[in-house]
């Protein structure tokens, strides 16, 4: 997009007939741990989200790190940063005037997210074919571990088990080391993910023919689909495919004197990728530069070896550990090298691509008394503009205002409250 293209969308312009935003869509997030960024990611679009949550709170407020790391209900990081721009009400699904109160809002709603154990919704009398009586274009999205049905669906589950039986796990390591598990978690966001995708397609169907429908999403099938070919190495070899190990200029990781680099000089037999390595190598004047300019590196089998990865890493290691990881990464592109920064988390932050981008956004928290810097949108539109504006809901803090739009009175409210169905927030 030219600058002046993007100056007119920033300003407004062009920006289409509910200005540049899915504000004619409501959405209902009643997730916890898994599921809070599916409905995120269209809270950032501007629709109409509702994050509700059990009467006790969201587990996810239980969950670290905490702001200046003191612990709080409202204090959670990834709470704030998964909720950010949603509305929120505490609601008690085991309580028949909460029902009636969920029932109503899902009649309001273009679109649920639920995380919610199998049979959970059914067993309170809350099923989809409940809901999309009252709501035929009502799309429900339910976010699990395995699925609402098969051999697993009932069992429990977490990040890790889906990580581990989708096989993500087992790809982190190399030859018979134990597998490694990613941090955070990964297998959730891939399954939100794939709910947020699933769902707009569901969305766009109703919109197009006044039905709404069921979409069900597994985690350890959103986990499968990250794998690339990892299933067809067994199917079609009979091997499994696990991390190349300790191969010279093969995707190691190397230190250097502010951080780590990652080099990719050659992969196979590919000598036209190993020559640019060789010239960067001289032109820097690399002591022992000369004996990368030999064909016994275009051997798999010698770079795997434990000669030729020890003499790899002693002669570019000695030229690493002089520079900064940017030097490097400049150096490297300069000619044509898969070289790349091993980012943490202050790289990122000071990353000019992600600041000229204009990625990471301040927020203030009257709540914390401070600013909190987060993520933004994984993407940029033309016309639909994503914005980061409100702060993720304090516990009941939407309570009355939500009850009010589906026609109960003050009175009402005061006594749903007190009866411990829901929960309202001290205005």
């Amino acid at each position: 997009m030219s600058k002046k293209n993007k100056l007119r969308v920033l300003e407004g312009e062009n920006m289409g007939e509910n200005g540049g935003s899915l504000s004619d869509i409501r959405v209902l997030d009643f997730t916890g741990e898994l599921g809070p960024y599916a409905a995120k990611m269209y809270a950032g679009l501007g629709a109409d989200v509702i994050h509700l949550e059990p009467i006790d709170g969201d587990p996810l407020r239980k969950c670290g790190p905490f702001f200046k790391g003191i612990p709080g209900r409202e204090r959670g990081l990834q709470f704030l940063y998964y909720n950010a721009d949603k509305k929120g009400m505490p609601l008690d699904l085991r309580n028949e005037k909460g029902r009636e109160i969920f029932v109503e809002l899902c009649r309001r709603a273009d679109l649920l997210l639920e995380s919610f154990t199998p049979g959970f919704l059914e067993g309170v009398g809350l099923s989809y074919d409940v809901l999309s009586t009252v709501n035929p274009k009502l799309v429900q999205t339910s976010i699990t571990p395995f699925g609402q049905f098969g051999p697993y669906s009932k069992y429990p589950g977490s990040d890790l088990t889906c990580s581990a039986l989708g096989g993500f796990l087992f790809l982190a390591g190399v030859g018979n080391d134990k597998p490694v598990r990613a941090s955070d978690n990964q297998a959730y966001r891939m399954a939100e993910a794939y709910a947020a995708v699933g769902s707009s397609i569901a969305l766009y169907f109703a919109k197009k023919t006044g039905i709404g429908q069921f979409v069900d999403v597994a985690g350890i099938e959103s986990v499968g689909m990250a794998l690339e070919n990892a299933a067809q190495f067994w199917d079609l070899e009979g091997t499994n495919r696990r991390g190349l190990g300790r191969i010279a200029g093969g995707g190691i990781i190397h230190p250097c004197k502010d951080g780590y680099v990652v080099v990719v000089a050659i992969m196979g037999r590919n000598k036209p990728m190993w020559e640019p390595f060789v010239k960067w190598m001289k032109e820097e004047a690399v002591d022992e530069w000369e004996i990368f300019d030999d064909d016994k590196w275009i051997d798999v089998d010698y770079r795997a070896s434990a000669e030729g990865y020890e003499l790899f890493c002693r002669i570019f290691e000695r030229y690493s550990m002089q520079h900064e990881k940017a030097y490097i990464y400049d150096k490297g592109q300069a000619h044509r090298v898969a070289v790349s920064p091993v980012s943490d988390g202050k790289d990122l932050l000071e990353n000019p691509q992600l600041k000229y981008r204009n990625f990471w956004k301040t927020l203030h928290h009257d709540t914390l008394q401070g600013d909190v810097v987060y993520p933004g949108a994984p993407y940029e539109f033309g016309n639909l503009k994503w914005e980061l504006r409100n702060p993720a809901p304090s516990f009941g803090q939407h309570t009355a205002e939500i009850l009010a739009e589906c026609g109960y009175t003050k009175n009402d409210i005061t006594l749903l409250a007190k009866e411990g169905v829901v929960y309202v927030a001290e205005s």
